[in-house]
């Protein structure tokens, strides 16, 4: 079996792409991250909408939904108290989860994000650890990104590099992330992209001891694997001392842009990165320009882990933390549309993608 348990979905993307998607990758089951949105406030609705079409499509539960936050209460700080009643109605409306983008230099900047050891944030985290509602956390990005002289072009060239000023400095955002797991230490947050510690394995060792309910995905970046790859007898060691928190993802994207609808050799790519990492002594993954490793060839030193410690990885440990997939509530999702109307006439946005939502779910009550 195989869970992927970090793809991301934009309608109106074609849904069933994502079927596609899983086809390619041999796996069983994904769990959608939705994310915060500048221009129809998050995508909530969108990953909603494919998880009620798919599931039905496929007859299982095929389809996991991490729910974004609400990014309108990011204008209105003095709103934030309110932010953990929409959290439950969106649980209620059929999500499974929460997924926060919002420690991604880019998006904090863009959605004026406060602080997230501010009091602002407290009722937040405290209804999710009172709740153990499973939290999947983008926090930051490679160091590299913040130094001007080891920057990749490519992160250049996609607006990623932060050394300018304007952004959150990564050594202050991850304190704040230590001063918020002080006052929330129970809280079940799945770090993304190895928290971007891949090359300070000590420094998660002691988060992982600190903190049992932490835990991380391996989606690539392609520097968490040359990281470990160069330091492999540590990494085997970390992984085969804390595979039960290790959870397997792609990243995967379907979204509306023609050329993005499924990119289906950097899907086989991705999965096969991960898997052969997790299971073979070495690799190599050849170069793909249109891709996330780009026109090179890549050799890896891998970890050769056992089978129960693969599968552990790859769907166990999802399962532990999503034992059920919510059942979706068309009623309360149309509620919760008009909700978000009156948001998006305030901020004087339009989502005319709404329209299809909203009318798909009214043929489903």
């Amino acid at each position: 079996m195989l869970i992927d348990a970090h793809i991301h979905y934009d309608y109106s993307g074609d849904a069933f792409k994502l079927l596609k998607a899983l086809e390619i990758t041999n796996a069983d089951a994904c769990c959608l991250q939705s994310l915060i949105d500048t221009k129809k406030i998050n995508q909530n609705f969108d990953s909603l909408y494919a998880k009620d079409i798919l599931n039905k499509k496929t007859k299982m539960n095929t389809i996991y939904v991490n729910c974004a936050l609400n990014s309108y209460l990011y204008r209105h700080h003095e709103k934030m108290d309110e932010m953990p009643k929409y959290i439950e109605r969106m649980i209620a409306c059929g999500a499974d989860g929460v997924k926060l983008i919002e420690g991604k230099p880019t998006s904090r900047k863009r959605h004026n994000i406060p602080n997230f050891d501010d009091p602002l944030f407290d009722p937040t985290f405290a209804y999710l650890e009172k709740e153990g509602i499973s939290v999947t956390w983008h926090v930051n990005d490679p160091e590299e990104f913040w130094d001007e002289e080891k920057v990749p072009f490519w992160a250049k060239r996609s607006g990623w590099f932060y050394g300018d000023g304007t952004y959150v400095n990564n050594i202050d955002q991850y304190n704040q992330i230590f001063n918020l797991l002080k006052k929330h230490p129970k809280l079940k947050i799945c770090f993304a992209h190895f928290f971007f510690l891949s090359n300070d394995l000590d420094k998660l060792s002691e988060l992982f001891d600190t903190y049992s309910n932490i835990s991380i995905d391996i989606t690539p970046g392609v520097e968490l694997f040359e990281n470990m790859s160069k330091n492999i007898e540590n990494a085997k060691a970390f992984f085969n001392k804390y595979y039960d928190r290790i959870i397997y993802g792609t990243d995967i994207t379907v979204d509306k842009c023609e050329k993005n609808q499924l990119n289906e050799e950097d899907a086989l790519q991705r999965k096969q990165l991960c898997h052969d990492f997790l299971s073979k002594d070495k690799v190599l993954i050849k170069g793909n320009e249109e891709g996330l490793l780009g026109k090179d060839d890549i050799y890896l030193n891998c970890l050769g882990l056992d089978k129960d410690k693969v599968d552990a990885i790859e769907y166990k440990n999802f399962l532990r933390l999503y034992p059920n997939n919510r059942k979706i509530n068309s009623k309360l999702i149309l509620e919760e549309i008009q909700k978000q109307r009156l948001e998006l006439k305030e901020l004087n946005l339009e989502n005319k993608e709404l329209d299809e939502i909203e009318a798909y779910f009214k043929n489903n009550i």
